[in-house]
């Protein structure tokens, strides 16, 4: 795998492909290709004889049956006592093999992170879509158990690809009508279960990128009295994809399809094919609440990370109760066109050797 990845990296720096309207995924690519190669990596399918033997594969299979039936009761889309239910054996022998079973991809934070975001479930703020209730499972991969007491930080893009709390030209129309809100932005803290819960909606699509959704997997950070958290560090950098025919359903609804930018398909974005190496799978597993999309979706994705890793993603802008405001020398600063992360020229080459030389910390077993 690691010769076949490495070939497929030479290829992707040399086309210098899209990240984000105007920049490109070289230092993306890097960054993956080191984290592939580290001799420590572990994924969560390493880690099933042990999650299997401990319960948890069986207990997190019967919750998550339980909270669909909840949904789909709450929606009016089942009674309370026509909960049908899977035979755990089979859920336990699949562990690993299914789609949205492993997570490690390591990618980039992309140009629109807005840091000090607030502790909260529900991240719509008003935001129309396709409504997600999302359970993220974290897994310490060096210890094969689940990570409790973290932060799971989530953002992805609105229905029609803006994010909000910036401002930036390739960021939809480039006005600076979404930076004084932190719509589909968030915090939620990992339970016993290593699990945290948000409801987002399936992230639109924009130039040069695949739908996808954002997520930082903060430990140690400490719960501030305004309700963000401050300090700790940061074990995992990761994006979450969503499958390309569940994605044609979603773009074919309203809001969705009067999104006029360019749509990226999976096949074509490169770091959604660099996140399927490695034995991992960055995709959703997503199941319908009711009989159609607007009835609301459920969506679950198992996230294998080294506690001990520290990495070290930038932030554009810090959010306040006025808005986002710049973060001092971020080098995300002036996207698309003269960043340090921009990729074109001399940024394209500093990019490249930033990447290249940044370390990546993983303790041995």
């Amino acid at each position: 795998m690691v010769h076949f990845s490495q070939a497929v990296t030479a290829i992707l720096l040399a086309t210098g492909v899209i990240a984000h309207p105007g920049g490109n995924t070289n230092k993306d690519v890097l960054r993956r290709q080191a984290h592939l190669d580290h001799p420590n990596r572990r994924t969560v399918a390493s880690c099933k004889r042990d999650l299997v033997e401990s319960g948890w594969v069986r207990e997190q299979h019967i919750r998550r049956e339980a909270r669909l039936h909840e949904l789909r009761v709450a929606a009016g889309f089942a009674k309370p006592h026509e909960l049908v239910r899977r035979d755990p054996a089979e859920a336990e022998a699949n562990f690993g093999q299914a789609a949205a079973c492993t997570l490690d991809p390591e990618q980039t934070e992309g140009p629109y992170w807005v840091s000090g975001e607030l502790i909260r479930q529900d991240l719509l703020t008003g935001e129309k879509g396709a409504i997600t209730h999302l359970d993220v499972n974290i897994i310490d991969t060096s210890g094969c158990k689940p990570v409790t007491n973290a932060y799971v930080e989530l953002w992805g893009c609105n229905s029609t690809g803006v994010y909000t709390g910036v401002k930036a030209r390739g960021n939809g129309d480039g006005s600076a009508s979404a930076i004084v809100t932190n719509a589909l932005r968030g915090i939620q803290p990992t339970g016993a279960n290593g699990t945290a819960t948000f409801i987002t909606v399936i992230p639109g699509h924009y130039v040069g990128r695949a739908n996808h959704l954002h997520t930082i997997v903060h430990h140690g950070a400490k719960l501030l009295p305004n309700n963000t958290i401050s300090g700790g560090t940061i074990s995992h950098v990761g994006q979450f994809y969503v499958d390309q025919t569940m994605l044609g359903q979603v773009e074919a609804t309203t809001p969705y399809n009067t999104n006029k930018q360019v749509q990226t398909k999976n096949a074509q974005d490169q770091l959604f094919n660099m996140a399927k190496q490695g034995g991992d799978d960055a995709t959703l597993k997503i199941s319908l609440i009711g009989k159609t999309i607007a009835d609301g979706l459920y969506a679950t994705i198992d996230v294998g990370v080294n506690p001990s890793a520290k990495r070290t993603p930038q932030p554009v802008n810090f959010w306040t109760e006025k808005g986002g405001i710049p973060v001092p020398n971020s080098p995300w600063t002036g996207y698309p066109d003269g960043c340090r992360y921009c990729g074109f020229g001399k940024n394209k080459r500093n990019a490249e050797a930033e990447a290249e030389a940044e370390p990546v910390v993983e303790d041995a077993e």
